[in-house]
């Protein structure tokens, strides 16, 4: 960042913790915004209860002003229009009219900030909410939610949000951290009362409690009911102030999780609770819900519970295995969830808002990456009768591209350039590029080459190691030798394999990775990184302009169906009604990016005019375990397939998730395709192409 920003948020609370998590967010995202240099003026709305239960006045790390009532706010609207970015939170009052007002007024990029989204949505469709009207989800520049996953995509493909980013809650671990207290409880739970949340409650507390007399447990929490039948050995408090919370979960020996049924419907809904008690190092047992296992691994950093029983044998565990649990689960806070983490989200995305505002109006979309350019070009695709080439050879066709596609057919299929081989402006060259390349070739001049000649799916790569490593090595070195011949601008699609078995999560591009050298896999991995060296000294020598594009999962049409990837595997077996294939327990994740987003994210990459990026990942940031994708598409192919499980191949990365935060600052680009309507369009494309075989089978047998 080359200076601070000037931020005003608008939001709920930041004086008073007392009953709502707002503050609490607020406290810990902004302060550690505050130490990264930025300026903060936090306006909030002057209410009697708030007022009266304030325990943060004078803050030393932003400015705290109050107004009264929406004319109020007129005297600080030299400071929004000098800002270089303004944050309005859920739940203010009047957010409609908040929400116009800042909207109006700031020059510079504006956020909203949902700490409550799946309520949001639901109160949006029956026209009740108070504080985000529907027309304005597409106004704000950043969309930040305290709910991730399929929501994102929900937020950009249904309400038509520029950019919705998660932006889960966090507490300070300086202030919520171990602290010596007396052991007074087995289990505890914090949380104002809820009637979703009870019969939880009633299922995870106090239905054990009833079970193990000789345990003791506590409820703490206001507006809970007079008429529960609390068991004799269940104690209430109404409430415990936030600065006592860290004593609080040191004198629990487990604490509980609830989370609300809107939230664990929509998934991936952490709740502050969650984030303080584990970095209070308390052992935390938890309701399930979709993502929680992408925050904490269960079993080691959580437990989840969806019975008494499952409550009753964790409360029965050695104490040892409890405290190194607790342990744990702080270790993963600092981690990975502390206020410095959102921070430096939060930055990265106002950052990425503040550069598309800026952005000239001529520079490509996602939707049409090259239809501003002038002159139609001459481009090589080698590797272009691939999953991926194809996609690309057909896109730059539309777009009235001379394409000349080369490909040794090793894995390539002429079937998926079916309809490019009929257009006019369309070569085929059939040559492996790990043999100089023809000559009638190398007296050509091209103004693009991309690189995408090697296979990418483990078994076939694998097949012949040798290959693939001198494909990676020198295919590349003969297409730079043609790009500085002929002056094109060369693109290396690179792989996630890069970072091997990764051990930070997500993926930056500054993460060096965890590759075995000599392992399975390493003709592929290590191939891509050789691959990345020669064309970043081609770059450093002034040779030409390169970029390298770092691909996550892809998936759709033209997959093939015998190429071992998970996507294809899984759609094929389901549609024929065979047994599922998982490798391992299905618990290892992926992040699967739709084909059509793939190849905006080549092209825009391709195009990009600026100073030397460096590697930039392309892929989809939303993650799911393999397990979670063999449901959506059993679901989605209505088939009855049993899911049988194989031993994990050696050297198989356990997550993978791409961090995009480079490429939505740098490219303007992010995927828009949800899973569901990714993999609708892809099962309709195998669907039809198994039919397709049947019917030239049953011709064959006919004749």
């Amino acid at each position: 960042m080359s200076r601070p920003l000037d931020i005003v948020v608008l939001g709920l609370s930041l004086s008073s913790s007392w009953g709502n998590g707002h503050a609490v967010t607020f406290r810990a995202l902004l302060k550690s915004m505050a130490a990264r240099g930025h300026r903060i003026l936090f306006l909030e709305r002057e209410t009697p209860w708030y007022a009266a239960h304030r325990d943060l006045e004078n803050p030393d790390w932003c400015e705290l002003r109050f107004y009264s009532d929406l004319e109020g706010l007129d005297a600080f609207a030299d400071r929004l229009a000098a800002a270089d970015a303004v944050i309005v939170g859920s739940y203010v009052p009047d957010g409609v009219q908040v929400g116009d007002w800042a909207r109006r007024v700031a020059r510079g990029a504006v956020a909203f900030y949902d700490i409550d989204t799946p309520v949001t949505l639901a109160r949006l469709q029956r026209h009740d909410c108070d504080y985000l009207a529907e027309r304005q989800i597409r106004d704000y520049d950043v969309y930040f939610s305290f709910t991730g996953g399929p929501t994102l995509e929900r937020l950009e493909h249904d309400f038509r949000s520029p950019a919705a980013r998660a932006l889960y809650c966090s507490a300070d671990p300086e202030t919520y951290r171990p602290v010596d207290a007396p052991r007074r409880w087995d289990l505890s739970y914090l949380g104002t009362w809820s009637a979703d949340r009870q019969p939880v409650l009633e299922r995870l507390l106090i239905e054990p409690a009833r079970r193990l007399p000789h345990l003791s447990f506590v409820v703490a929490g206001p507006q809970y009911p007079d008429d529960i039948a609390w068991p004799a050995n269940v104690q209430r408090i109404d409430h415990v102030p936030p600065a006592d919370h860290p004593a609080f979960y040191a004198a629990s020996r487990f604490t509980l999780n609830v989370t609300r049924a809107d939230m664990v419907e929509a998934g991936h809904s952490p709740s502050i609770r969650l984030f303080e008690a584990a970095a209070c190092g308390a052992p935390v047992i938890s309701d399930v819900w979709l993502g929680l296992d992408a925050l904490f691994t269960p079993g080691e950093e959580i437990v989840l519970a969806e019975s008494p029983e499952d409550v009753v044998a964790a409360l029965q565990s050695p104490a040892a295995e409890a405290r190194r649990m607790g342990l744990a689960a702080r270790e993963r806070i600092l981690a990975a969830h502390t206020p410095d983490h959102r921070a430096e989200t939060v930055e990265r995305e106002l950052l990425a808002a503040m550069a598309r505002r800026r952005s000239d109006d001529t520079q490509p979309s996602r939707e049409t990456p090259m239809k501003t350019l002038k002159d139609p070009r001459t481009v090589l695709v080698a590797g272009g009768a691939g999953f991926l080439g194809s996609h690309l050879c057909d896109r730059l066709l539309a777009e009235g591209h001379h394409v000349v596609c080369l490909d040794n057919l090793q894995t390539g299929d002429l079937g998926n350039l079916d309809q490019a081989m009929k257009r006019p402006n369309f070569e085929f060259i059939r040559h492996d590029v790990v043999e100089p390349l023809p000559a009638r070739l190398m007296e050509r001049r091209f103004d693009r080459i991309y690189d995408l000649a090697c296979a990418a799916s483990p078994p076939q790569y694998q097949a012949d190691p040798q290959h693939t490593m001198l494909t990676c090595v020198l295919g590349v070195t003969h297409l730079l030798a043609l790009a500085e011949k002929s002056g094109a601008r060369f693109l290396l699609t690179s792989t996630s394999e890069v970072y091997g078995d990764p051990e930070v999560h997500p993926q930056p591009e500054t993460y060096r990775g965890n590759v075995s050298p000599i392992g399975p896999r390493a003709c592929y991995d290590e191939g891509k990184r050789a691959a990345e060296t020669l064309t970043f000294d081609y770059d450093r020598q002034d040779r030409g302009v390169v970029r390298v594009a770092r691909i996550f999962n892809t998936y759709g049409p033209r997959l093939s169906a015998a190429d071992g990837r998970v996507v294809s595997n899984l759609v094929s077996q389901a549609l024929a009604d065979e047994p599922i294939t998982v490798f391992g327990d299905g618990s290892q994740t992926r992040s699967f990016c739709y084909v059509d987003d793939m190849i905006s994210g080549l092209i825009t990459l391709m195009e990009h005019d600026g100073p030397q990026p460096g590697p930039i990942n392309l892929g989809n940031p939303v993650e799911l375990s393999v397990s979670q994708l063999v449901e959506v598409v059993l679901e989605l192919t209505g088939s009855a397939s049993e899911v049988v499980y194989r031993p994990l191949p050696p050297d198989d990365p356990r997550r993978r998730r791409p961090d995009i935060g480079k490429a939505a600052a740098v490219l303007d680009w992010r995927p828009t395709t949800s899973l569901e309507d990714g993999l609708r369009r892809t099962i309709d494309w195998f669907d039809g192409a198994a039919a397709e075989a049947r019917r030239r089978a049953a011709a064959a047998i006919g004749a």
